[in-house]
């Protein structure tokens, strides 16, 4: 079985992106129609709101949200109270009207069905003889001065760790490669990251550097989103698909089209809260 090493690759998604700070809902025009989302609903006792980008995970949550008409807590059961502030996550469908929501049903919390695949699988085929090391460089200080090589190459696209299985008493860091990612050919950095590295390797192509995300991910930031019709929540840089992941309140077509003609089609996801019924 394989098994991933949580919290290596959280610390690598960490260091490949960057999100940007929710300050609250600012309402935008309005894009009448029915919505569905699953999200949490707060009440702090200024009225209920469905939090939007982030939660303060503390003890109780707190958020910044869109204000919620029609909502009663006395349909809802099993909600979660604690020094005056009522919570509860739940699927929600209601209409949106450009900067609020109006209830029509709220149920239990949908489940979201995992995406098929491993989204950290190495993308190189295995070796005939497996991914074993090729000599003594495959420790942890051998690892991280291999990142630190690849991060100082201008053509660096990025890079992600796939854990093979259970890590092995004695032996550090454990079964696992490491995946790194250039424009151009890639092949013309293996031998330099082998000095390094001895461990399985896997040196694949993409098509933007991890600097020209970053830029894209600033100019969203700085009025981008705005510009193509956005509310824009938040955004990330995900290395293993070279894309720009911008977290929204509601996206459209005509948006999505407008993304894609600055920045190229396929570089920026697009991940909405609101999706219409």
């Amino acid at each position: 079985m394989r098994r991933h090493a949580g919290a290596v690759a959280l610390l690598l998604i960490a260091v490949s992106s960057v999100a940007c700070a929710y300050a609250g809902f600012q309402p935008s025009s309005p894009i009448p129609g029915r919505y569905e989302a699953n999200a949490t609903v707060l009440d702090d006792g200024d009225g209920p709101e469905l939090c939007l980008g982030g939660i303060d995970q503390s003890l109780p949550p707190q958020c910044s949200g869109m204000p919620i008409h029609g909502w009663s807590w006395d349909a809802i059961e099993g909600e979660q109270i604690a020094s005056g502030v009522t919570w509860d996550e739940f699927h929600v469908v209601g209409t949106y009207d450009g900067s609020s929501f109006t209830i029509e049903r709220a149920d239990p919390l949908e489940a979201v069905s995992p995406d098929d695949g491993d989204p950290f699988a190495t993308p190189c085929p295995e070796p005939a003889d497996g991914w074993t090391s090729s000599g003594p460089a495959t420790s942890d200080k051998d690892l991280n001065a291999a990142m630190r090589l690849a991060e100082d190459i201008p053509t660096y696209a990025g890079l992600w760790i796939d854990h093979l299985g259970e890590a092995i008493e004695g032996a550090e860091p454990g079964p696992m490669v490491l995946n790194v990612a250039f424009t151009g050919e890639p092949e013309t950095h293996e031998e330099a990251l082998r000095d390094a590295w001895d461990g399985p390797l896997c040196v694949v192509s993409f098509e933007h550097t991890f600097r020209e995300l970053r830029r894209v991910q600033d100019d969203l930031s700085d009025g981008g989103a705005e510009r193509a019709g956005l509310e824009l929540l938040f955004s990330s840089i995900d290395v293993m698909t070279n894309q720009v992941e911008v977290g929204v309140v509601v996206t459209t077509p005509e948006a999505e089209r407008a993304l894609d003609g600055t920045h190229g089609a396929g570089t920026i996801r697009v991940i909405p809260t609101l999706r219409p019924v």
